[in-house]
């Protein structure tokens, strides 16, 4: 089997301007662009191909894949199921423009794509064939038949009452967990009267035996203000507090993971690639490591941070918002790592065909807040032909 080619597919659905983009800085702009979705897929000459999705905007995706340099022609002619050994070849081949941030997600996506060929090729789930031991675990050496999301509500709405309302959509959806994030007027904006207010809200509609997340995406300033919020919140029990200090603050986070017995998560805003988790674990002493499955490197490498964060009795809980064949390698990632108890999935206002049904079959959330892990081989999902055909757009 060869690698014929790898199309960048670009997906654009304006919305209906109620949803900012998640673009640095687009909430505080007013910025109301929709979805935007950059999707990859490997093709070979045997016609079986896979797909991959990347954080990223397209166009960028698109240099990185079609360059005189790029993805592509490093690839064509090789055998996709070769994929450690391609991911090194990618890795190393865009050294010198690479080796963190866009083209790691870039590579990411090309090799979840080659896992879905390697899979499909073999007759069995990826899971299967990425698996790896971590040694003296209690998790038994058998997938799971089930792993469960936390629900992102985002936006999480302009007031309390809509806060409200979301989150009990998400309850009413039968999430097990549920992450509230920061939005202007509400959490990490305004005051700490605020940021307790909306916490609270969210702990009363979600009740006592669900979990909840917080995300603040960047917001405070220092040690200080994250340990006075974080006080003032942690009766109502937050699974962890995400991103509450700026990206690069390292040693700050250290300074908070020490002072605080809430859990402090960090990873999904640009990090990339084992080494850049290993600082965080290591200097950072984050409890929660968040490699993104459209942005971190790929499902092996989301693994092998999974097996670092276990060696230091942290936990690695995949990131990936509204892009959902990266809910779909999360879910094989899930069914490996025994320090995953949770992975991300979207609760998107509005909502978009472009997020709920590009998926075939869709994912659904079952009755017990849990999603199947499915014995289909690769990823165990196509592209909704439909629904790429309504939304695709050239690369931008």
């Amino acid at each position: 089997m060869k690698i014929t080619d790898i199309e960048v597919i670009a997906l654009r659905d304006p919305g209906d301007g109620s949803v900012a983009s998640w673009n640095v800085g687009a909430a505080d702009a007013g910025v109301a662009s929709g979805y935007d979705l950059t999707l990859v897929r490997v093709h070979t000459d045997e016609g079986i191909s896979g797909i991959g999705q990347c954080e990223a905007p397209s166009l960028v995706i698109y240099a990185v894949v079609e360059n005189s340099m790029g993805l592509k022609a490093l690839l064509q002619g090789e055998d996709p199921r070769e994929v450690q050994r391609l991911w090194q070849k990618m890795y190393n081949a865009t050294g010198l423009y690479g080796r963190r941030g866009v083209t790691m997600g870039a590579i990411g996506a090309v090799e979840t794509a080659l896992w879905d060929i390697a899979g499909k090729a073999a007759g069995v789930p990826v899971h299967r064939l990425a698996w790896r031991s971590f040694a003296t675990t209690a998790t038994p050496p058998e997938p799971p038949t089930a792993v469960t999301p936390y629900l992102t509500v985002y936006p999480p709405g302009d007031d309390i009452p809509q806060l409200r309302e979301r989150v009990q959509m998400a309850v009413e959806a039968g999430a097990c967990a549920v992450k509230v994030e920061e939005w202007p007027g509400q959490f990490a904006n305004v005051d700490l009267k605020t940021d307790v207010a909306v916490v609270e809200a969210a702990r009363e509609v979600l009740g006592d035996d669900r979990e909840l997340m917080i995300d603040v995406q960047n917001r405070w300033r220092d040690v200080g203000q994250a340990l006075q919020s974080i006080k003032a919140i942690e009766q109502y029990r937050p699974y962890f507090i995400e991103a509450p200090l700026p990206a690069d603050n390292v040693e700050g986070y250290a300074r908070l993971a020490a002072a605080t017995d809430v859990r402090i998560a960090v990873g999904d805003w640009g990090f990339a690639g084992r080494h850049e988790f290993a600082d965080l674990l290591r200097r950072g002493r984050v409890d929660v490591v968040q490699p993104s499955a459209v942005r971190a490197g790929g499902i092996h490498e989301i693994l092998n941070v999974a097996e670092d964060a276990y060696r230091h009795g942290a936990l690695c809980i995949p990131h990936t918002w509204c892009h959902v064949v990266g809910a779909a390698a999360e879910i094989q990632v899930a069914a490996i790592s025994p320090v995953t108890p949770f992975i991300e999935f979207p609760m998107a206002f509005p909502a978009s065909d472009a997020i709920s049904n590009l998926l075939e079959p869709a994912l659904q959330l079952r009755s017990d807040g849990t999603f199947e892990v499915p014995d289909r081989p690769g990823l165990g999902f196509e592209l909704n032909e439909e629904v790429v055909g309504r939304f695709r757009v050239e690369p931008y």
